[in-house]
């Protein structure tokens, strides 16, 4: 702890600097600056309630917190901290002026006690996996119960300096309550020197966001697999393999981004008649072998009714897209090798037998073909990725429960 408490005052000029560019890059102004500096703090509105202090690092955790604070905003005021300016603006747009917004300042003990003073917080939850060893010793030292939720670690955490993990193991033993997402994740949590006695397993908070699933109409009459969420290149390589299938069914695609409709309808120009486009009025004949439905908010009731789903954005570097909205609707659901960016919902999918990842188009072509010929096998895949996602129903009511909200 030593170490540590002398580089931060030997960086703070460099860590002023660092936030002072940040402010002017990020054009967030003297809002950002002032706050992570601690040197400024403005009022809170004023709700008559206790506040609840919930710190998401940036825009990941704070969708993963979402719901929990969904539930939380009619009986209590919460104060979010974040540490990055691009999430002041999810803040605005999830939740309005529902809530109140602060950066977090940096690990300064005077910074952080100032905040305290200033706010008066009751409690402080930390969203995943930020462990700054000053502010919990000053949580700590206000009698604030602190809690970190949705607790994960990766194993680059041990491969940190004895000094800085030793300020780790320090840090966490200053946990009230650390509710983490798997046994895997509890267990690395123990190892960095967190006390067992005070870990609850509840799994991830983000799937308590479960998506509201109503009746949707059939609009497209016939059969058909989608192409969800489509990038640059798949559209074009999805329907040249779906060609070589030779099967009667209609390929339907949704571009993630619909702007890019001309450009995709030049590639599939080869098509000729055998492509229609929903937003010049045309719906898919029974001569229609791939129909663009390039419209914003169309997605559920093609969801609901395709034989399979290929999540797009995955087949090229993106990341992937979101495979609980058809998981939902018990669709099969099929995936490329990039889904970095939900790994999570793919491992809980997988466990389940729920989804497909396929490596190449070669492989989403022999897959399509096996589950269109084997209806019983893609209709178990569906009810798999389904039960694998209620299966985390009750996880906001649990965090409820364990965190004493009623």
């Amino acid at each position: 702890m030593l170490i540590y408490q002398l580089l931060i005052r030997l960086l703070s000029p460099v860590i002023v600097l660092t936030i002072l560019v940040e402010a002017i890059k990020n054009r967030s102004g003297w809002r950002f600056f002032l706050q992570k500096t601690g040197l400024y703090f403005p009022a809170l509105a004023k709700s008559g309630h206790p506040t609840i202090w919930i710190h998401c690092a940036s825009v990941g955790e704070l969708k993963a917190a979402e719901p929990l604070i969904r539930a939380l905003i009619p009986e209590h005021s919460i104060l979010i901290t974040t540490n990055t300016a691009t999430s002041k603006p999810l803040v605005g747009n999830l939740f309005g002026d529902r809530v109140e917004h602060r950066y977090l300042p940096f690990d300064w003990s005077f910074a952080l006690r100032r905040f305290i003073r200033r706010y008066q917080p009751v409690r402080l939850w930390i969203v995943e996996t930020e462990i700054w060893p000053n502010l919990y010793r000053t949580v700590h030292k206000q009698h604030l119960e602190l809690c970190i939720l949705n607790g994960r670690l990766s194993h680059k955490t041990f491969n940190a300096p004895k000094w800085l993990q030793t300020a780790y193991r320090n840090s966490l033993r200053r946990v009230d309550k650390l509710i983490v997402r798997s046994e895997k994740d509890a267990e690395l949590f123990i190892k960095i020197g967190a006390d067992r006695e005070r870990i609850t397993v509840l799994g991830n908070l983000k799937y308590a966001a479960q998506p509201e699933i109503q009746p949707q109409q059939d609009v497209i009459g016939r059969d058909y697999l989608l192409a969800a969420s489509t990038h640059e290149d798949e559209e074009l390589q999805i329907t040249q393999m779906w060609r070589q299938t030779h099967r009667d069914e209609l390929l339907v695609i949704v571009p993630r981004h619909p702007k890019r409709s001309e450009h995709i309808q030049t590639q599939l120009a080869f098509l000729g008649d055998a492509l229609k486009v929903a937003s010049k009025g045309q719906q898919p004949s029974p001569d229609t072998q791939v129909f663009l439905d390039d419209r914003i908010g169309h997605l559920l009731p093609l969801f609901a009714h395709a034989k399979l789903v290929i999540m797009g954005g995955s087949f090229v570097p993106k990341g992937g897209h979101n495979i609980l909205e058809p998981a939902a609707f018990k669709r099969a659901i099929l995936t490329g090798p990039d889904m970095r960016d939900f790994e999570d919902e793919l491992a809980m999918l997988q466990a389940r037998n729920g989804i497909l990842r396929c490596q190449d188009y070669a492989e989403l072509k022999s897959a399509i073909l096996d589950l269109l010929n084997h209806p019983e096998k893609r209709i178990d895949m569906g009810l798999c990725a389904y039960q694998a996602l209620q299966s985390q129903k009750d996880t906001l009511q649990n965090y409820l429960k364990v965190l004493n909200i009623t």
